[in-house]
């Protein structure tokens, strides 16, 4: 294959200038190794060439293991990537400008071929003197002696000057291309091979040496590939290499692999070798290309996957019920492989099973449990299942069951036995690891899911408040905040007093905050008209609205001067409502009675308040007047209300005056005189009826009304 410093599909995937030392290091390395290779070791040219070049080789690599250098197959052409400097591989025309990568990259191409490496690791802990001697072997022409290969000088070399932290990998020693297996994951392999076969060549090396180099090799290979795709593939092809390793078992190599590796790289990996294994079980019995059939490929992949399962059970992880359950059915775990703590838990899924195929059945007999002994055993079944229910994400099942309990808590001749029930139940659920579990489930789960998880969160009650009200702060998922609200309302004060008291600072949609005060004041819990206060001076009027609702649903005249206060509201809408339960509760507040006296005035200078207000205002004065001089005072403002307006100006007087306020709002002062109008009023009224029709028959209404009244007062 020809060699392309530079493909043209191929785009930098991070600027130049993130990798400005690595390009200047890279440089510097290629140039050092065409000056040495013009003289001696010792020549002045020779010992300049690589002058400064390890110091900024410390500088790199601070804070990294390696500096991997690698020839890679792209199409049809061969690039050079660096590995271990970033999270990813980086190819050299990437972060070299564009005519140094065009000019520098065959050079560097050609000192890797004259060796035919494939790769070189220089790590963190090479010495100078070990990097400069590398360096110069590098770049001097293999003499090729008594029949060795040029790979073979190199190893020796290396060896013979005990130079044991610079990794070589040739190109003969490529392994798994008829596996047709990852480019990373081949030289993974190959590189570990590589690197412990020569171990023994290092005569110098102390044996405690040779001991942290075997660790510190095993961790280096592994680094690369540490994605679960990636380790599936080179756990479960390590037997392409593992005849090859003499310094070490194959079970040593494995057991360190997976030491190397977090337990959820593991239970990662895992998977994905359960899924592969899955995989084959569709497949016939016919040969792979490689030679192998069927059953050789699964058992490699079921003794991958029980070397990293036991891994997991000696370090005692925490594994989930599927994952175990897929070990122990693929035979790569046995019950009694298990510590007892997670024999228990696949025993307890298996109970689960049971359960939920015949829930049906166990639900009839909770209904209606005979038998102590039974009953007893039932109860203990679902203590020990509600977990895995809720980890199995089987809410429905679960709200079921605690519905079936609920009720059973009401009937007095059971209700011990469910009042006990729940409690186990209640114990389970509440531990701190579920409960969150089912907070997060809450807000990723679907409508019917959400309306079973409300159902446990409302038979757990309080322990649930502060978990709801966080996620509530957190999201902007509107549906999810009304699931939230219905199981923080079924709850009751408890959970609705920090709920409101939160609610205005975190929610920006009216229209849920107004649903939520409207629940709140139907609930008839009178200690949550503080929290409603709170909402009063809302930015928005229909929230405004629902506050006074709500208060007067829950204290109706214990809110007097909340009402009082909303009388001076922007919205007409807001102040009707007002001014509706000011006279609902009768009030009799001076604070009212001059608001009345003062929109009713036809001589006011103030803006005409909105119909509305006014009919609700001559509704309110109707209910004002059980005493004398309350209702000569009601009397008098709806008389003000009935005087026409004169016109002003030269020919004011000229004109005929007016009367200030519509036919509805006249109609409504008629209907409060029918109430609280005295004999005084009947000229006015006649006096309206005269001047306009449509009014005469209420008018007439209302006369006949003062007049049975004031017979019934009179001595």
């Amino acid at each position: 294959m020809e060699a392309s410093p530079v493909p043209q599909a191929t785009q930098a995937s991070q600027p130049r200038q993130a990798h400005a030392a690595l390009s200047d290091f890279t440089l510097a390395l290629i140039q050092a190794l065409l000056r040495s290779g013009y003289y001696a070791s010792d020549h002045p040219e020779a010992q300049k060439a690589i002058t400064g070049l390890y110091e900024q080789f410390r500088k790199l690599i601070d804070g990294r293991s390696e500096l991997t250098y690698m020839i890679s197959e792209k199409r049809e052409s061969q690039v050079i990537t660096v590995e271990g400097y970033a999270s990813n591989p980086l190819f050299l025309h990437e972060f070299m400008l564009k005519g140094m990568a065009d000019l520098f990259t065959p050079k560097f191409l050609d000192f890797l071929k004259r060796w035919s490496l494939l790769s070189f690791s220089i790590k963190a802990e090479t010495t100078a003197g070990d990097f400069n001697t590398f360096v110069d072997l590098m770049s001097q022409i293999p003499a090729l002696g008594a029949g060795a290969t040029a790979s073979e000088e190199l190893t020796q070399a290396l060896a013979d000057r005990n130079i044991l932290h610079i990794s070589t990998v040739f190109k003969h020693e490529m392994v798994g291309r008829e596996r047709r297996l990852p480019w990373r994951v081949r030289l993974a392999l190959s590189r570990l091979r590589r690197d412990l076969r020569v171990l023994p060549l290092y005569k110098q090396a102390s044996a405690d040496q040779l001991s942290r180099t075997k660790l510190q090799i095993i961790d280096d290979v592994i680094r690369p590939v540490r994605t679960p795709d990636l380790l599936k593939d080179f756990l479960v092809n390590y037997d392409l290499i593992a005849a090859d390793i003499s310094v070490l078992e194959e079970s040593d190599v494995e057991h360190e692999i997976c030491a190397n590796l977090t337990d959820g790289l593991l239970v990662s990996t895992g998977r994905k070798i359960l899924a592969e294994i899955e995989r084959l079980s569709d497949y016939g019995a016919e040969a792979f290309p490689w030679g192998e059939n069927v059953d050789d490929v699964k058992n490699r992949h079921v003794s991958a996957l029980r070397d990293l399962a036991r891994t997991l059970v000696t370090r005692g992880s925490a594994m989930e019920h599927e994952f175990m359950e897929s070990l122990v059915e693929q035979n790569v775990l046995c019950l009694d492989d298990l510590p007892p703590d997670l024999r228990r838990a696949v025993e307890t899924h298996h109970l689960t099973d049971r359960f939920l195929e015949g829930i049906n059945g166990y639900l009839r007999y909770l209904q209606n449990p005979s038998g102590a002994d039974q009953a007893r055993k039932l109860a203990a079944t679902l203590y020990r299942i509600t977990p895995d229910l809720v980890y199995r994400a089987e809410y429905g099942a679960l709200a079921r069951v605690l519905e079936v309990i609920s009720q059973g808590r009401q009937r007095p001749k059971v209700s011990s036995f469910f009042e006990q029930l729940a409690n186990y139940i209640l114990k389970a659920l509440s531990s701190d690891n579920l409960l969150q579990h089912q907070l997060e489930a809450l807000a990723s789960e679907e409508k019917e899911q959400r309306q079973s998880l409300a159902t446990i969160f409302t038979f757990i009650g309080d322990t649930t408040i502060p978990g709801l009200l966080k996620v509530y702060d957190s999201t902007q998922d509107r549906a999810l905040r009304m699931c939230i609200f219905e199981v923080v309302r079924a709850m009751g004060g408890t959970a609705l007093r920090p709920f409101l008291a939160r609610l205005k600072r975190v929610e920006s949609d009216w229209a849920i905050v107004r649903h939520a005060l409207s629940e709140v004041g139907d609930s008839g819990e009178t200690s949550l008209a503080t929290s409603c206060s709170d909402f009063v001076d809302h930015p928005n009027p229909h929230v405004r609205h629902s506050a006074l609702s709500a208060l007067f649903k829950l204290v109706r005249g214990q809110a007097e001067q909340e009402f009082i206060a909303a009388l001076s509201d922007d919205d007409p809408e807001v102040r009707q409502t007002a001014v509706s339960y000011l006279g609902a509760i009768g009030s009799r507040h001076p604070d009212a009675l001059a608001y009345y006296s003062q929109v009713l005035d036809p001589d006011s200078e103030a803006d005409p308040e909105a119909d509305g207000v006014l009919i609700e205002t001559c509704r309110a004065i109707s209910v004002v007047g059980s005493s004398e001089k309350q209702a000569g005072l009601a009397n008098a403002i709806l008389l003000a209300a009935l005087q026409p307006v004169k016109s002003k100006g030269v020919f004011g007087k000229l004109k005929r005056s007016a009367p200030r306020f519509g036919e509805h709002v006249l109609q409504a002062v008629l209907e409060a005189l029918s109430e609280v109008g005295t004999r005084e009023a009947i000229p006015h009224i006649e006096e309206l009826a005269a001047a306009d029709e449509a009014l005469a028959s209420t008018a007439a209404a209302t006369i006949e009304s003062i007049k049975d009244r004031s017979k019934q007062t009179e001595p």
